[in-house]
């Protein structure tokens, strides 16, 4: 998260006239951008005077030192650029007697006073809270090649949770009611079209959560779940030595090439079939899935013409035949994890789908906005 210093939280006299509220809160900020935490910005001449005030510890007023040292004049651009790159962050006012979120050209800044950080746990690293702990090394991956993309200059640093169902909901609950710790909770939508209702996990965040809460944010996702945005450069290296996969990947290129809408709502794990979108109960979705279906080519050869004809199962009673697309195993997001693993962020971002940039920039973006850091300081 980036924490930006006003110059209203040492202007008001010299620094024995800072409350004692305001000097815990920079002792901590300073403790947790020497290790690498949140980003803490300032103008330079604030990170001077800040770096004179005895009342702080040695430790403190040396990383305050080397931050006005590191802001020189080319330093000043750059946190104009940190503050251009991020679509919300934390802006530490004097006078701010409750947690304020202002809204301006696109920008969420959260407005606080300097006893917000009395507590060191909110200076420790934001939560990244998904379904599976593989989920937060995905999203982690994406806001690194989303910096890449943007030729940005910073580290992502977060603590990765991972739980599943009811769990996951409660627990970021719990961080909510706490308020200690900053959270970003990621979820799979569950969604079968567009315009497809939530899963359970999406529904019971949504419903249960508190939208108002300022130490937290949800993000569900626009596409099914998480396999839906592993490209197909990567699914094809996954492939390269399975023939059961390269058969599902073919089909899969199939219908990413011709109608990649449906990619994006398809059960990559398991495959689809039709009967899973006939027996929807919403009319949008079968409507989204009968137009879109009739342009993949040859689709005819794994769907009964009766059934796409008449958009429903001829095969009510067992299991459906028409096969939309085949599954790549419930193995495919680990196995996409492992494969992360031994290349770097420059790597993958040559091989990304152009077709995906979408999906992950918007990912990318909400990622490095609660998970920017510094690197840590040698003082």
């Amino acid at each position: 998260m980036l924490i930006f210093i006003n110059s209203s939280v040492v202007d008001n006299g010299d620094e024995n006239s800072w409350d004692d509220e305001t000097v815990l809160a920079l002792e901590n900020l300073a403790s947790a951008r020497r290790e690498g935490k949140p980003l803490v910005m300032a103008k330079r001449e604030i990170f001077k005077k800040i770096a004179q005030c005895r009342r702080l510890s040695q430790f403190a007023r040396n990383t305050y030192n080397k931050l006005f040292n590191q802001s020189t004049q080319l330093e000043s651009t750059q946190l104009e650029s940190y503050l251009s790159a991020v679509t919300r962050y934390i802006e530490l006012v004097n006078s701010c007697y409750e947690p304020e979120v202002v809204s301006n050209s696109g920008k969420q800044i959260i407005k606080v006073a300097p006893r917000f950080f009395n507590d060191s746990e909110l200076v420790q690293k934001t939560i990244l809270l998904c379904e599976n702990i593989h989920d937060t090394i995905l999203y982690e991956t994406i806001a690194k090649i989303y910096l890449v993309w943007n030729n940005i200059n910073i580290k992502i640093v977060c603590e990765g949770r991972g739980g599943g169902g009811n769990t996951i909901s409660l627990e970021y609950i719990n961080i909510q009611e706490l308020k200690k710790r900053f959270c970003l909770c990621i979820v799979d939508s569950d969604k079968i079209a567009p315009d497809g209702n939530f899963g359970s996990t999406a529904s019971l965040i949504q419903t249960q959560s508190d939208s108002n809460c300022i130490n937290t944010q949800t993000f569900i996702l626009d596409c099914r779940e998480i396999e839906n945005l592993i490209p197909n450069s990567i699914l094809s290296e996954l492939c390269s030595r399975n023939q059961e996969r390269l058969k599902v990947l073919k089909i899969f290129e199939n219908i990413s090439s011709t109608a990649f809408e449906i990619r994006r709502f398809l059960d990559i794990k398991k495959g689809t079939r039709m009967k899973e979108i006939i027996n929807a109960s919403n009319p949008k979705i079968k409507s989204f899935w009968e137009v879109k279906t009739s342009l993949i080519p040859n689709i005819s050869s794994s769907i009964d013409d009766w059934c796409q004809a008449n958009w429903q199962c001829s095969n009510n009673s067992g299991e459906c035949k028409c096969k939309i697309s085949l599954g790549f195993g419930e193995n495919t997001l680990s196995n996409t994890v492992e494969y992360l693993k031994h290349k770097n962020p420059h790597e993958i971002a040559k091989i990304v789908d152009k077709s995906m940039h979408s999906d992950w920039e918007k990912i990318g973006q909400v990622v490095m906005n609660w998970c920017i850091a510094g690197s840590p300081i040698r003082v």
